[in-house]
């Protein structure tokens, strides 16, 4: 069989490393920036961080902080809009995922005709866009290393996707100083989000050698520095290490997509103002349970990432201590995996069903088959 892997192209890491910012868009001929951005970065100080670079560069440069948290497709089309007005060469995404998603989706509508309605689904958009550096303040999503942009439909209460290789950053510059003003709830949301992609992307039907790899770095990395991260938000080697764990399960679920965990998590996330990381985050044992009879190795690669034990117990056993291992994760970070903790009503089941179970970018990769009835048993299961 055929397969491919693809990712973008070039990665700036380390301490320090946004002072590398001018370097790296003069690097693509830039000379006048549109910064992407949220109120919160703004208004910490952050932004500042980045715009003194620019200034003592003698870069041009705009900013649009108007990025929400799952952020509507009007802020899609509010950003494209300052970007028109701006002209700018090259665009920088500075956020967590919201406004890294942003920046992409602005930089192909700058030079592709239309709104964005065309776009939604896979490889729809015809040219690249303006050249992309982003810069993630958070280790979660692995934005900055894929080609997805995930925009809130709230007519549909959906979210809906726009993917294109037209959408790879240029540039990924991952410095760990940006994410230590990260409050402990909002790293925990962020890094069990990159774990949820590495298990997700590395269980799936469509994995691949190098997926595969990428993924179980990912997932040992997450299982070591999670904790520290949370416990010590100081601490800039697990912030690192987390932010290169975040980067590489992107790498890989760019390629495979992620699964059953992301499909109802979006489900419910179109109805509910709940944070993305989060829903990910309390659903990923529920899943893990349901799938690991499809590919029970791989679970138990997963446990032994984690340090548990497994050379003496059956496979199926041994699988299952995986579940165990991020159910404890999940404990010492403060996530309850209860569905009743967070306001979701049983008579909603039935439609966020239909729609996770109908989700087939992320069905075409989960190790199981699933239908509707299987999706309700795990929501009654888990409440």
């Amino acid at each position: 069989m055929i397969k491919s892997f693809q990712s973008m192209r070039r990665i700036v890491f380390g301490v320090g490393s946004l002072e590398g910012l001018g370097e790296e868009i003069r690097r693509l001929g830039g000379t006048k920036v549109l910064v992407v951005t949220d109120p919160g970065l703004k208004k910490a100080g952050v932004v500042d961080q980045v715009t003194a670079v620019l200034e003592k560069e003698k870069f041009g440069f705009s900013v649009f902080a108007d990025v929400e948290p799952d952020p509507k497709v009007d802020v899609a089309l509010a950003s494209a809009a300052a970007a028109k007005a701006w002209g700018p060469d090259v665009i920088v995404g500075l956020g967590g995922g919201s406004s890294l998603d942003i920046a992409k989706v602005t930089s192909v509508m700058l030079t592709n005709p239309g709104g964005i309605e065309p776009y939604f689904g896979m490889e729809r958009v015809p040219k690249p866009g303006v050249p992309l550096i982003l810069v993630p303040t958070t280790a979660g999503t692995g934005s900055e290393m894929t080609s997805i942009c995930v925009l809130s439909d709230t007519k549909n209460r959906v979210k809906k996707g726009v993917v294109s290789e037209h959408m790879y950053a240029r540039t990924a510059l991952l410095d760990p100083q940006l994410t230590v003003a990260l409050p402990p709830r909002i790293t925990a949301m962020t890094g069990m989000d990159a774990l949820v992609h590495a298990i997700e992307s590395f269980v799936g039907r469509l994995g691949t050698v190098f997926t595969d790899t990428l993924n179980l770095k990912a997932i040992q990395l997450a299982a070591a520095n999670l904790r520290l991260a949370y416990a010590q938000g100081e601490n800039l080697a697990a912030r690192e290490n987390m932010l290169h764990a975040s980067a590489m399960a992107g790498m890989a679920f760019s390629n495979t997509q992620t699964g059953l965990a992301h499909a109802i998590a979006l489900a419910i996330g179109g109805r509910h103002p709940l944070p993305h990381g989060l829903l990910t985050a309390l659903i990923i044992p529920w899943v893990m349970a349901y799938n690991l009879i499809a590919s029970p190795a791989k679970f138990v690669q997963i446990a032994e990432a984690f340090g548990e034990k497994t050379a003496a117990l059956p496979q199926i056993e041994a699988a299952r201590l995986s579940v165990k291992a991020v159910k404890s994760l999940l404990d010492d970070v403060g996530i309850s995996y209860k569905l009743s903790d967070y306001g979701v009503p049983p008579e909603q089941f039935p439609e966020i069903a239909r729609d996770a179970a109908g989700a087939q970018r992320f069905m075409r990769n989960n190790p199981r088959a699933v239908t509707e009835a299987d999706v309700i048993g795990l929501l009654e299961a888990n409440y």
